[in-house]
Parts: C-alpha cells; structure tokens; sequence
C-alpha cells in the first residue's frame, strides 16, 4: 500500500517537471509578443494567444495518447487563416495561434498521459 503512494507521488512530481517547460515557453511567448506589439494591439493578442493555448490544451487532451494528430493541424491553420482574413490588428496576429497551439497541445497530451498514470499505477517492483 505504502508503495502504491510513493508511485502516485513520482507520477505527480514527473507530471510537473514536464509541463514547466511549455509553460515556460508560453510565458516567453508572452513576453514577447507584449514587447513586439504596439499597445493597442496587446489585449487581441494576449485574447489570440490565450484561445490557441485553450483549444490546443483541449485538442491534446481529448485525442488522448494515441489520438490522431490532424486535429491539431486543422485547428491551426483554421485560426490562422481565419486571422489573416480580418482587418487590423487581428491580421497582424495570424502567427501566434501556432507556438500557442504548439504549447496547448503539448500540455494536453501530458495531462492526458497524467489521467492515464494515475489509473494504472504501476508498482515499482515492476518498472
């Protein structure tokens, strides 16, 4: 039983070491476009930036591990075209959704793979 609980610890620590990193590229990805967009520009693209993280982070979460990787695709290039379709500022921001998508999915995946460790735990005789 004892082991059991250090299994879900290690599960629970590994999970965090890996979503630092995405989440340290979005902040960065944050800092920049609030340093290379003028100021009236920077509420749409935080909004752009933070719906492509949202619908990448979902897309990744709900075609699980072994899912199909053509949403992501779609999801992308639907948003940046969609963009480049409006008038300024919008046009302006059609490359964010990708880094934003990119780092979305990526944590959706890894919360994915989360859900799916903590419901299979294996003990550490086995590993």
């Amino acid at each position: 039983m004892h082991e059991h609980v250090v299994d879900r610890r290690q599960i629970v620590r590994d999970f965090w070491g890996r979503v630092t990193i995405p989440a340290a590229l979005f902040a960065a990805l944050v800092i920049l476009v609030f340093t290379s967009v003028p100021l009236g520009s920077r509420p749409p693209a935080l909004l752009v930036a933070g719906a492509a993280l949202l619908i990448g982070g979902a897309t990744g979460f709900l075609t699980g591990i072994h899912g199909p990787r053509w949403p992501i695709y779609a999801s992308i290039l639907t948003g940046s075209a969609a963009l480049l379709l409006l008038h300024h500022p919008w046009q302006g921001l059609a490359f964010v959704p990708i880094p934003a998508s990119a780092i979305g999915y990526a944590v959706g995946k890894e919360i994915a793979f989360f859900r799916l460790n903590l419901r299979q735990p294996v003990s550490p005789a086995s590993k």
